[in-house]
């Protein structure tokens, strides 16, 4: 249950991102809040760190898992 709720945590985390205007990225593609929270979710094991990429006005504009592996 505690993966679940580290997952759920996440998945609203990322939308609340979405919300403000963040784009979400894996690999290079748009996706969706609840598809990053998951795919993040089914390669636990791997290790990522997201780039944040910010604009000229200091709001971060992207947040960008690259190279996670996905199943």
């Amino acid at each position: 249950m505690l993966q679940n709720d580290m997952m759920h945590d996440m998945r609203e985390h990322l939308e609340g991102l979405a919300q403000k205007g963040t784009d979400l990225y894996l690999d290079g593609k748009k996706v969706s809040a609840a598809e990053l929270a998951w795919q993040c979710y089914v390669n636990e094991e791997a290790v990522y760190m997201p780039d944040y990429v910010v604009g000229q006005d200091g709001r971060l504009i992207q947040l960008r898992y690259d190279r996670v592996r996905q199943t």
